[in-house]
């Protein structure tokens, strides 16, 4: 069967659909941030997690298809209250290469083929405890 008929007058269609004429739309004036990436597993500020955790997340619709993912793992105190400054963090896991295989989620212990994962992380055969994690 040839399709490509029926592409064209596809195409034709969808042009003549959206030919509205107007000026563009405007951009948002600040980019996106990084809070509109949802955590699914842990949840943030979460409590009682186990110390081989996976990490899930969402990313918004308008980063559906990303070029570049990259995740951070960093301990943020240990006892009863996190650390308020990120500079004063311990950087204890980076991913990258994220994007091809995994996009939403990196197992720190089994982390896909292709990505690369530095850090104590590497080190270790779990997280520590009684410790928080940003």
């Amino acid at each position: 069967m040839n399709r490509w008929p029926a592409a064209a007058v596809l195409a034709a269609v969808a042009l003549a659909i959206g030919c509205e004429s107007g000026p563009p739309d405007v951009p948002p004036e600040t980019p996106p941030t990084q809070a509109e990436i949802v955590a699914r597993q842990p949840r943030d500020m979460a409590e009682q997690v186990t110390r081989r955790p996976v990490f899930k997340w969402k990313l918004p619709p308008h980063v559906a298809d990303p070029r570049l993912v990259s995740f951070t793992l960093a301990e943020a105190g240990d006892g009863d209250q996190p650390v308020q400054d990120e500079g004063r963090e311990k950087r204890v896991a980076f991913a990258s290469g994220l994007h091809a295989e995994s996009p939403e989620g990196l197992h720190p212990w089994d982390p896909p083929a292709g990505s690369v994962l530095t850090g104590a992380v590497t080190d270790t055969d779990q997280l520590k405890a009684n410790t928080w994690y940003r």
